[in-house]
């Protein structure tokens, strides 16, 4: 039997996945108010030099719920589509509180009509800037920055140098320059986002670099670190002491303060550290199988790419833990066995329990059809990038567990008639 450790629900008690399961069903997620508004004090008081604004990455996790959350916290919010800044507008944000870094921007009346009300708009490519000069002459703007080097927790999740398409490549300074001068635009804050899951001692260089493009322009009052910031979610992780590279980051600005006289404002734009370990994945087993005494044990659940496709697209993996549908039922420490958990769509690639697709069995208590496998760190890019109604199966319903305890339920369950709303059938078919 393998040594790895059996891993543990994070927030919810076996009697609250059993209690979940049977009001809302499954599958269905929920998010703990009590671990969103921790996460939110840890990030919002590191260590800085001359203030910090922390921005709410909406791509994590943008339900209408989670985001007033973070709105009563006070935080400000980061988009990556002018759809996600309305999306935000809509739960009650104040557009004035958002920032806009997109791979696609078009100055069309969505994208402008916010501009107008206050929204923030950062220039991910040289074109995004021109655009932007023709639309905002004399505006203030800021720009991202490819340092020309990036980190994430796998290759997939590393969004600079020069394989990445993301932001104003570092050696093109002249050509911002040209486009600032011409349209008379006003570059106030610097953004680099080198990865998700990166190394801090990479994000330092990329501060170093931004500090760099900072002397040229005057204007800039504000450096944004982007996100990407890790979290402990199996029991085998280290634990993350983020108050380290954020005292190295201020060291930085107190130095280019001394040489400059200026002192730059920082920003970051966390999603998965607020709320990664703040979602839990409650499903249902529904099959077991297995290939033969050499070969696979398998557990079929009633969810998979529809709600989940990280542990598939990156081949990471999140905790895993089985809990008896039945009360009393708790099983002893050694009473475990191995088992690949695989989801219900009719896809080869519907596995959780995975390495580089290679089959990575995690052990769990004894498991049966009927009872419960909770999936973990499902509080971020889980039910926002999901594999939605592929084969036609219903968006889950989503369920906030607030401070005291209560479940209330925030998005309900689609029905069919929802998946097929918006389809047509021509007229004589």
């Amino acid at each position: 039997m393998s040594e790895v450790a059996v891993e543990q629900l994070k927030f919810l008690a076996p009697e609250d996945v059993r209690t979940v399961a049977e009001e809302f069903g499954t599958p269905v997620f929920v998010y703990d108010e009590a671990t969103v508004r921790a996460s939110s004090k840890t990030m919002s008081t590191l260590p800085n030099a001359f203030g910090l604004t922390v921005r709410y990455s909406l791509k994590a996790c943008p339900g209408q719920a989670i985001i007033r959350l973070f709105d009563r916290e006070g935080f400000s919010f980061d988009a990556s589509s002018v759809w996600e800044a309305r999306r935000a507008v809509l739960a009650g944000v104040d557009p004035g509180r958002i920032s806009m870094t997109a791979q696609e921007a078009v100055f069309d009346e969505n994208l402008r009509e916010l501009i107008d009300q206050g929204l923030q708009f950062d220039a991910g490519s040289l074109h995004q800037l021109e655009e932007y000069g023709r639309a905002y002459p004399g505006g203030a703007v800021a720009i991202r920055i490819n340092p020309g080097f990036g980190s994430g927790l796998v290759g997939r999740l590393n969004s600079g140098g020069p394989q990445s398409s993301f932001g104003i490549w570092h050696e093109q300074l002249p050509e911002v320059k040209q486009i600032v001068e011409q349209y008379g635009l006003r570059l106030v804050r610097l953004q680099s986002h080198i990865g998700s899951g990166h190394h801090w001692d990479i994000l330092v260089d990329a501060v170093r670099t931004m500090l760099s493009f900072a002397r040229d322009f005057q204007d800039v009052h504000t450096l944004d670190l982007g996100g990407g910031y890790r979290v402990s979610a199996l029991q085998s992780d280290p634990v993350y002491d983020h108050t380290e590279w954020a005292r190295v980051v201020a060291d930085e600005l107190k130095q280019f303060a001394e040489e400059t006289g200026r002192r730059l404002h920082t920003e970051v734009e966390p999603g998965t550290y607020l709320t990664a370990l703040a979602g839990s994945l409650v499903t249902k087993v529904i099959d077991k199988a297995d290939t033969g005494a050499e070969g696979n044990s398998f557990l079929k659940i009633n969810s998979g790419l529809t709600e989940i496709a990280r542990p598939s697209y990156y081949g990471v993996q999140h905790p895993i833990v089985s809990v008896p549908a039945t009360g009393g039922a708790e099983r002893a420490a050694d009473d475990r066995e191995e088992f690949n958990v695989v989801g219900h769509c009719c896809i080869a690639g519907d596995v959780l329990t995975a390495k580089q697709e290679e089959l990575a069995p995690v052990p769990l208590g004894r498991t049966e059809i009927g009872d419960y496998v909770v999936i973990e760190r499902a509080g971020s890019y889980c039910s926002s990038m999901s594999m939605k109604n592929f084969n036609s199966y219903p968006e889950a319903a989503e369920v906030l567990r607030r401070a005291d305890g209560s479940f209330d339920l925030i998005r309900s369950r689609q029905s069919i008639e929802q998946v097929i709303v918006n389809e047509r059938i021509p007229e004589g078919l």
